[in-house]
């Protein structure tokens, strides 16, 4: 079995023979390109005379197929068929992609991990967003291959004369106007197992979860399922859920292809979350498609995305301000006196203490006063 070296070499070399006769002429060439968290993988790039752009196909996945025991013919069948049908017109307008009138309403924006994308983010304007980084590039479209972009570097944005700044919000401004998808996890099975829906007796409906009255863990993204981490950006989508997960809520980074949401309970334990996250990561999202180790809270008072970390110290700060608040309060309210209230039962009790001695200083004067003679009824003196 050959290695990848090997395998390399053999696909460049054969690749032609599999394709149809007007790529007789083509160039076949092997280049190292850095992608996602800095991971450099080998692009196949064939390309023809009369073009002057041509999609890259990387052979890291083709090998791992091999390996697995799959014909090599099959591969190399399969690569030719993914050239084929991305086959770009003839004499690529190139100014679809450096003329700014003509990309800025396909501009789309990407979320990327910023520590892990050092080498990749050296060239390219990027916004940071916590400890991840905002990237942004032109959607060329797409068919049955997939779709195509072209990544925004430092060079071209001085083409469009831009600053990131207003890159990143033309950006957020198509963002909103694409179709940014928030569906619950069992909706989510549902589309991959039933893409014609459910039929009566199917056997497989059973492995569904049951429908939750309020579902546990929704699952944030686009339509494409690629690059859907960057909902995260729009507001709006953001505030919906918000209003509709009543107030804060968790992100649990699933990938940079989609995010997982989840009411906030507080029951969570933020680090059994993230070790839940990094243990996904390492098990099941291919190197280059993972977005981070951490977990993630929206503050609906402040309406931004921040790590949870932060958020708990947040959160700890304006509990500590409602104390402070509440305590001032209690201080500032008038005493009793002040607000006409009774005396206390203190008082009260050393008044009646005095109330014997009062009665007999009234008996006494009572006694030392004068009494006149009692003057006739009106009746006696008519007798």
């Amino acid at each position: 079995m050959m290695d990848f070296e090997e395998f390399k070499a053999s696909v460049a070399d054969q690749i032609k023979d599999y394709l149809p006769e007007k790529y007789a002429d083509a160039t076949v060439d092997l280049q190292n390109v850095t992608k996602n968290n800095d991971i450099v993988l080998t692009g196949l790039l064939i390309r023809n005379e009369d073009s002057n752009i041509a999609p890259n196909i990387y052979l890291e996945n083709f090998f791992a197929q091999y390996q697995d025991g799959e014909d090599l013919g099959d591969i190399l069948q399969h690569i030719a068929d993914i050239r084929v049908n991305h086959e770009m017109e003839q004499g690529f307008d190139v100014s679809k992609i450096t003329d700014f009138d003509q990309v800025k309403d396909h501009i789309i924006c990407k979320l990327v991990n910023a520590e892990m994308n050092a080498d990749y983010l050296a060239d390219k304007p990027h916004t940071l967003v916590e400890d991840l980084a905002v990237v942004y590039a032109v959607d060329l479209g797409g068919g049955e291959g997939g779709r195509m972009s072209a990544p925004i570097t430092n060079n071209l944005m001085e083409q469009y004369g831009v600053t990131t700044q207003e890159l990143h919000d033309i950006a957020l401004q198509n963002l909103s106007e694409s179709q940014i998808e928030f569906k619950t996890m069992r909706d989510v099975l549902v589309d991959m197992m039933f893409p014609d829906g459910i039929q009566e007796g199917d056997p497989r409906a059973f492995m569904l979860p049951p429908e939750e009255e309020n579902p546990s863990m929704y699952v944030l993204s686009n339509a494409d399922k690629l690059n859907g981490a960057a909902a995260l950006l729009d507001a709006k989508t953001m505030e919906d859920i918000s209003e509709k997960l009543g107030g804060d809520f968790v992100v649990l980074p699933s990938s940079i292809h989609e995010t997982i949401v989840l009411p906030l309970n507080e029951d969570m334990d933020r680090h059994t979350l993230e070790a839940m996250v990094q243990d996904v990561n390492a098990g099941q999202v291919a190197p280059e498609e993972r977005l981070s180790d951490h977990v993630y809270m929206y503050d609906s008072q402040e309406k931004e995305l921040v790590l949870a970390d932060k958020m708990e110290e947040r959160q700890q700060q304006r509990t500590e301000a409602q104390k402070d608040a509440k305590e001032a309060e209690q201080a500032d309210k008038p005493g009793k006196a002040e607000r006409g209230e009774k005396k206390p039962e203190r008082e009260r009790v050393s008044m009646k203490e005095k109330l014997p001695e009062k009665k007999a200083e009234v008996a006494k004067n009572e006694a030392s006063r004068e009494h006149p003679v009692p003057s006739k009824t009106k009746e006696t003196a008519l007798g």
